[in-house]
Parts: structure tokens; C-alpha cells; sequence
């Protein structure tokens, strides 16, 4: 089997399965079980296959719309869905009667503080390589702050997962993420952790991750945490305060994330409300 069908193979397949696991799961919805819609996939191939790789370079076309329906084996709509993700997140222009031109890339990940995703996924969407290093895992007692984020009670088993997540090669986040022992297998999410544990929880249909709590200000560097950050003392970051919530309403991840701004764009949308 040549690349190009083995590509269009996989994408199709995920929308089976995914259509597969809709039809189990009754009425569930496939944003609370973390199911990637088709477009999504087919956006994220077509980073990795076009711009990640830069097989096509700053300034040139994509692939036509029907070469992208023929290569992945999706409909028009899907394709055009995908494109229109590839230019929100600004990886790309859209001309009238030429095309889809790829743009040179940003240093920063933009993020949209609506949606729930990863450092990892918006770095993968972004046109970025991510990583992560200093990896960490332990099992503490609750303290009071856990204890009240993560509503369980004080003495109650907490796994906390450190690591400095990188972006290009580059320090751009400390991440610690906290979870109820009670709620999560530790054996398994190690396993199947690729660099986030929030992506491993929203592909878990028994978890069924719902919605995030979460409050961004600026956060003074220490010496320390400089350090970390491949920044100095006294230094200006982002600080992110999460708190991950399943369908029960139940904590299932209390994040502290310390973001370098250098590769990091926060943007929202402002709505009129009458």
C-alpha cells in the first residue's frame, strides 16, 4: 500500500470509529467524551502532512479541495470545515479563485480561552512541535488548597504530575496538574500519556470531561522558576489556573500552568449582550 492510500485510510477510519462510538454511547454527547470531530482530523493531517513538514513552504498553495477530498477520502464539506479551522488559527490565507496559501508561522500559540484543549493539541494545530521534559509523578495527601479545588477531602490521596513542556525545542510552560486518586488509575494514565494528561482524560469516555474553570493573571517569576522558564528573576509571566470538571460534576484536574508570554497569544471573543 503506497503513502498517499495508507493516509486516506486512516482518516476515514477515524470517522468510522468515531461515528462507531456516537452510535454506542446513546446520548453522550461527543464533546463530553472527547471525540475529535472528522474535520478536526483532517485539519490536524493536514498540518502535519503540508505545513509541520513544510512540504508545502510559507507562500505556496495547499492542495486543492477535491486533491484534499480525493487524498483523505472525506466529503467537500468536511474539507472546507477543516480550512476554516486552519485559518482561524491563522496558518493560512484564503484568496477567492486561488487557493489556500500557506502563511509563515507565528513564535507564539495562539489559544482560545473558550475552547478546551491542550498545550500539546494547540501547538500541533499551530504548526509547532511539541515536548516535554522533567517529567514527574508522585502520590501526595491532599492539602487544603487541593483539598478545596479539588472538593475531596484533607488526607485524601492526590496524584501530581510535574513537567516543563516545550514548544520547538524551546521552555515555554511548568505545568503541575493534580487529580483525586480516588478518580484516576495512576498505572494507566502513565501508559497512555503522550505529554498531557488533559488529552488522555478527554479520549476517556468514562471520565467524560465536561468543562474547565479557569482564571489567567500575571505571575512574577522567582529564581526558580525562572530557571525553569529560561527566564530571570523578576520576570513577567502568564499564570493559568484550571480546574477540569466531568458531566457529574466532579474535579477531576486541578492544572497550575506558568506560560512564557514569548509563546504564548491568549485571545476571546467579546459578545454584545442587550
Amino acid at each position: 500500500m503506497d503513502q498517499q492510500t495508507s493516509k486516506k485510510t486512516t482518516v476515514a477510519q477515524k470517522g468510522r470509529k468515531g461515528a462507531q462510538r456516537r452510535g454506542r454511547s446513546g446520548s453522550q454527547s461527543a464533546k463530553s467524551r472527547g471525540v475529535r470531530s472528522l474535520p478536526d482530523e483532517v485539519s490536524r493531517q493536514i498540518v502535519k502532512d503540508f505545513i509541520m513538514s513544510e512540504k508545502v513552504p510559507a507562500g505556496d498553495l495547499l492542495p486543492s479541495e477535491s486533491q484534499l477530498c480525493e487524498m483523505y477520502r472525506v466529503s467537500r464539506s468536511t474539507v472546507r470545515s477543516a480550512i476554516k479551522s486552519l485559518y482561524e488559527y491563522g496558518l493560512i490565507s484564503v484568496r477567492n479563485g486561488v487557493g489556500a496559501v500557506v502563511l509563515p508561522r507565528a513564535h507564539e500559540i495562539p489559544h482560545g480561552l473558550d475552547r478546551l484543549a491542550s498545550i500539546d493539541t494547540f501547538a500541533v494545530e499551530t504548526g509547532h512541535r511539541a515536548g516535554t521534559t522533567d517529567l514527574t509523578w508522585e502520590q501526595v495527601p491532599a492539602d487544603a488548597e487541593m483539598s478545596r479545588k479539588l472538593r475531596i477531602p484533607v488526607g485524601d490521596m492526590v496524584l501530581v504530575v510535574k513537567r516543563l513542556k516545550l514548544v520547538d525545542d524551546e521552555p515555554a510552560a511548568w505545568v503541575i496538574d493534580h487529580l483525586p486518586r480516588e478518580l484516576v488509575d495512576p498505572e494507566d494514565l502513565r501508559r497512555k500519556f503522550r505529554g498531557s494528561i488533559l488529552d488522555v482524560l478527554l479520549e476517556d469516555p468514562v471520565q467524560a470531561i465536561d468543562y474547565a474553570d479557569s482564571e489567567v493573571r500575571p505571575w512574577i517569576c522567582d529564581e526558580e522558576l525562572g530557571k525553569t522558564l529560561g527566564r530571570s528573576e523578576g520576570d513577567a509571566v502568564l499564570y493559568l489556573d484550571t480546574t477540569v470538571v466531568t458531566v457529574k460534576g466532579r474535579p477531576v484536574i486541578w492544572g497550575r500552568i506558568w506560560l512564557d508570554p514569548n509563546h504564548f497569544r491568549f485571545a476571546f471573543r467579546r459578545r454584545r449582550f442587550n
